[in-house]
């Protein structure tokens, strides 16, 4: 791949990555229902653009432990560690962290690392919410058309605040992403990038559920019930198994927007959904996620870097990426303000010293 085309394509990941949290952001954990009646008109007309005027200046957490993953890389080289990317964390991070990030955080400044920094039994009991998916995209944006390394990266990453399912959802995010740059079919994407998990992981056979309620319910609302209805068995037996009384009275005990199964489950729904959607392919998947409900910016930004990855920036509609005014901001100290453009960049080069080491068969060239 030409280093050119590689960069129109991160650079569309990242500015899809934007649009999502901005759509996603006004809509994040309201109820379902509520979502239907005030911006769906009562389930009879769909979103298709932002609720709300897209704020340039705006911070979404989620994106913040992805700069802090670039810097890693910048600072420390392609081989880095999870003890690495905790050290930024602690470095770097003063504002905005919550469930699993927060509680390992709070381990790391005690000077327990990971993967310890992660477990229940060091007081992480959200160590499978959907952290780890949120923050995947960057990984595959690094390692285009090489899953395998994607998911190398998204698991030195996923370890340092999550474990089983929710280091999971990071390895299979990140693998979507790096096959996009080589596959542009949406359920052939969702389908081969399961291959970095194992059979018996069990975010993978809840995906193929969810693949099969696709196919068997043709109407995305009428899937998205079938798909809760799956996850609130699997919520009803984890809450039986919690060990900690906060992971099962805080985290478990109701329908709670963050853990990564449903939400995996709404990305993989959406994007089937929304696929080969003639009005606007780009943003259909996007808003289909918006009006599911649950961790909203979270889910429309992975399914933003997906669909501005495969499109790249070049072929995404200026009604989306227009308002955004290639602006980002972070709450990373010292790299709190950046053009889009230019960090779609650093990206870019940091992606080329990764396939030169790590996936040479498929290396970047100018």
């Amino acid at each position: 791949m030409k280093f050119a085309e590689y960069y129109d394509k991160v650079h569309g990941g990242w500015l899809g990555r934007v649009v999502g949290s901005q759509l996603g952001a006004p809509l994040e954990f309201l109820p379902f229902k509520y979502t239907q009646w005030k911006y769906c008109d009562k389930g009879t007309k769909e979103i298709d653009y932002y609720i709300k005027k897209p704020n340039p200046q705006a911070v979404n957490d989620d994106e913040i432990y992805e700069i802090l993953g670039l810097l890693a890389l910048e600072e420390k080289g392609v081989n880095i560690t999870s003890k690495d990317i905790a050290q930024h964390w602690d470095e770097k991070l003063y504002k905005a962290q919550y469930t699993a990030e927060k509680a390992a955080l709070k381990n790391i400044r005690k000077g327990i690392f990971p993967p310890d920094s992660a477990s229940n039994d060091n007081g992480n009991f959200w160590y499978d919410a959907i952290g780890g998916q949120m923050k995947a995209d960057i990984w595959g944006l690094i390692a285009p058309g090489c899953p395998k390394i994607a998911a190398k990266y998204a698991e030195i990453d996923g370890s340092v605040a999550h474990q089983g399912v929710g280091i999971d959802g990071e390895l299979y995010l990140a693998a979507i992403v790096a096959n996009t740059f080589e596959t542009s079919d949406l359920p052939t994407l969702i389908q081969q990038s399961l291959e970095v998990l194992p059979l018996e992981s069990e975010y993978r056979i809840f995906v193929e559920k969810c693949i099969q309620i696709a196919e068997k319910y043709p109407n995305w609302r009428n899937g998205r019930k079938k798909m809760v209805e799956e996850w609130n068995i699997i919520r009803t037996q984890l809450r039986s198994e919690a060990k900690s009384w906060r992971r099962r009275r805080l985290f478990l005990k109701y329908f709670h927007g963050v853990h990564v199964l449903p939400n995996a489950g709404i990305i993989v729904l959406s994007l089937l959904y929304g696929a080969n959607d003639k009005k606007d392919p780009f943003g259909r998947p996007i808003c289909i996620a918006g009006m599911m409900a649950m961790d909203t910016d979270c889910n429309c930004g992975n399914i933003g870097t997906i669909m501005g990855t495969l499109y790249g920036a070049d072929k995404i509609p200026k009604k989306w990426t227009k308002p955004l005014r290639d602006e980002f901001h972070t709450y990373v100290k010292g790299h709190e303000d950046w053009k889009i453009s230019e960090l779609s960049d650093r990206i870019a080069k940091i992606g080329v010293k990764v396939m030169k080491a790590k996936c040479p068969e498929k290396s970047i060239t100018e």
